[in-house]
């Protein structure tokens, strides 16, 4: 066999070698995403203004569901809406797996200030922050635990 011959068997192999495991780890991806453990999370915003005020440059991350690529989203402007204590909050709700990032992002009217949440669970918070100054966008991030 001349090596010319060789050479290329050799680049061969390695070329399907590099498609094999490329294949595995998206593979691999997929699996984790149907079944690794994952949280209902709710991006809650709530503003000082009332019912029907317009939060810009709406902001999530997540999954619409079980099994789906996890992907930042950009929503546009969304309304809030009558909250049950009686105070203007806009809320969506996603599914992130486990140690995966949770965030929201969202700007307030001019002259309105902003506050967001994130739940697991529609209960457990792990993150809140308020808008630095009326009209200025709030952002909460965090990392969703482990299940215990």
């Amino acid at each position: 066999m001349s090596t010319s011959t060789r050479t290329t068997i050799r680049r061969s192999a390695a070329l399907v070698a590099a498609a094999a495991s490329i294949g595995l780890l998206t593979g691999c991806s997929v699996v984790h995403q149907q079944l690794g453990d994952a949280w209902a999370v709710t991006y809650e915003v709530t503003v000082d203004q009332p019912v029907g005020a317009t939060l810009a440059d709406v902001h999530v991350e997540g999954a619409d569901g079980r099994g789906d690529a996890p992907r930042e989203v950009d929503l546009g402007d969304r309304k809030t809406r009558k909250a049950s204590d009686g105070g203007s909050r806009w809320t969506r709700e996603l599914v992130v797996l486990a140690e995966d990032r949770a965030s929201v992002r969202a700007t307030p009217a001019a002259g309105a200030t902003a506050t967001c949440h994130i739940l697991l669970d529609g209960g457990r918070e792990i993150a809140s922050d308020t808008s630095s100054a009326p009209g200025e966008p709030v952002r909460c991030s965090a990392t969703t635990p482990t299940f215990d």
